[in-house]
């Protein structure tokens, strides 16, 4: 069935783009240049990711609903310091997942450019991922409006900066103010009536096969009925004191804080930088140079970020354990190493020998070279799981800084022991560390890391995030820096290259600007 015209033009007054700025950057080249076959894979990339940031803002109003006396709690009774910190960072988690959500929207959002009788493939794809985002971004965004507006000491609390977290000034204004504005109502009403015409152009697309589809059918279904509801309840003044705002407000389709058209710049550059990091391949190789086992990075790619529902700048942390030739040549021949390796089963006179004997298969796959003919180097915990990568994963990224702890050759090879026990296991996209069988990258440098009676380790607290404890990869830069000058430092700065997005490059920084790098904003693109 031919798509409605008229349903066609209300999609394209929608999508008409705000001028740009003028000190914005220029556009990337779209996702809609990418061949066929790129294209669906990165679409199945952004669904599998729009799945995922779903799933946690549910968990988040799940943990809303439990502390819902929380939230609802009279103007006369002030909230204690715990209390704004559960509030603020359950706010800034989803107010993360919100923002993920938004590029996926914005990459999107043209689809109108691929018309579907000639490209059904990416017009198809295009519209399930812009309007299924748009769906979740209105079903969860106007249930967290419903519950913590019109509440003004938790709306004063949620607008104060808060840089720890992310958060700019008046942050909770400005989402309130788009997931009840009358475009994108509208949007949601058109987009649910185009979608019933288009079904003959997603089986054409090949989309109707693929996982995760049966998922964003049903999760569209669903959040629309959500958001219906809850539009339906604001009835008529909602559209009345809107209206204006379909000519006069141009941000359909930016999200803050990010600038006006550089949300789909972002988009663009997540796709169309990729394996283009702004640390170059030489910088890396000189930092490579400085660093020994049992190193911890801290490393960051613009637009590609993990822990994704956790707040801060950094967003990834991994354990460095160089190559099989560095790891001996730092252990096998200390006394005190010797010696605790000669109380371990398993077999093996030094420590390499014991990891091979112990882990035979790992101390292979650790042995070998990565994809792109490097040796193995680094255990960091991605989405794949706990893994072994070389340098090109690892640390050819936008911003890397590595850190050395305090520590004696033996804690150090107890710590890269314990990496390699936990190689193989599951990511874990819940956060939650205090089960070892699934482990988040920061879980996996904390264990690796954690005081016993046998080993000195590294005290590094967990903090709360929306009600759970955890630990961003924020907290280690904070500790670094709370830490930085006492005699009882834990760690010594090593490295820093600092990314500079303007200029598409990175610089060599000090070990100040890395003491301040965790306060920047997460989704700032200035990037100082």
């Amino acid at each position: 069935m031919p798509a409605s015209p008229t349903l066609l033009l209300a999609w394209l007054a929608l999508a008409e783009p705000a001028p740009a700025p003028a000190a914005a950057p220029a556009p990337a080249a779209d996702v809609y240049a990418l061949d066929d076959a790129a294209f669906v894979a990165q679409a199945q990339r952004d669904l599998e990711a729009l799945q995922r940031h779903a799933e946690g803002m549910r968990r988040l109003e799940e943990d809303m609903g439990r502390a819902r006396a929380l939230y609802t709690q009279a103007r006369a009774v002030p909230y204690t310091p715990d209390q704004k910190q559960r509030l603020v960072s359950t706010w800034a988690a989803f107010f993360d997942y919100f923002v993920s959500v938004e590029v996926i929207r914005q990459r999107y959002w043209e689809f109108l450019k691929a018309p579907a009788p000639t490209q059904p493939i990416k017009h198809g794809w295009g519209f399930l991922l812009t309007h299924g985002a748009l769906t979740t971004e209105l079903a969860r965004g106007l249930t967290f409006v419903d519950l913590a507006g019109g509440r003004p000491q938790l709306e004063v609390l949620l607008d104060e900066p808060s840089p720890e977290y992310g958060l700019p000034a008046r942050t909770f204004a400005r989402f309130r103010e788009k997931v009840v504005h009358v475009g994108t109502a509208t949007q949601l009403f058109t987009g649910d009536g185009y979608k019933e015409q288009l079904r003959p152009v997603f089986a054409d697309s090949g989309a109707m096969g693929q996982p995760r589809v049966t998922w964003l059918f049903q999760e569209m279904k669903d959040n629309s009925r959500v958001a219906r509801g809850k539009l339906a309840r604001r009835g008529a003044p909602l559209f009345v004191q809107a209206a204006a705002g379909v000519t006069q407000d141009s941000t359909l389709r930016a999200i803050f804080p990010v600038q006006k058209a550089v949300a789909e710049w972002m988009g663009d550059t997540r796709v169309h930088r990729l394996g283009k990091p702004l640390i170059t391949r030489e910088q890396v190789d000189a930092v490579l140079a400085r660093m020994e086992p049992g190193d911890i990075v801290l490393a960051r790619q613009n637009w590609f970020l993990s822990n994704i529902g956790l707040p801060g700048f950094w967003p990834h942390a991994e354990l460095y354990v160089g190559t099989p030739a560095q790891l001996s040549a730092a252990f096998d021949a200390d006394p005190d190493v010797r010696a605790w390796v000669a109380t371990l089963p398993g077999g093996g006179a030094t420590f390499s020998e014991h990891l091979a004997h112990a882990f035979p298969a790992k101390w292979a796959e650790y042995s070998g070279q990565d994809a792109h003919g490097d040796a193995i180097r680094i255990i960091e915990s991605i989405s794949e799981g706990v893994s072994f990568t070389g340098p090109e994963h690892g640390l050819h990224v936008d911003y890397l800084g590595v850190l050395r702890p305090r520590l004696s050759k033996r804690d150090k090879a107890l710590a890269i022991l314990r990496a390699f026990t936990f190689q193989g296991r599951p990511y874990d996209f819940n956060f939650d560390f205090f089960s070892d069988q699934t482990l988040v990258c920061t879980e996996l440098v904390w264990k690796s890391y954690a005081p016993a009676q046998d080993m000195k380790g590294l005290a590094i607290p967990l903090v709360d995030v929306a009600g759970r404890r955890t630990l961003p990869a924020n907290e280690i830069v904070r500790v670094f820096d709370r830490e930085f000058g006492q005699p009882e430092h834990q760690l010594d700065f090593v490295a820093f290259l600092d990314g500079r997005e303007g200029s598409g490059d990175a610089v060599a920084a000090n070990a100040e600007a890395f003491r301040y790098s965790y306060r920047r904003l997460k989704w700032d693109i200035a990037q100082e």
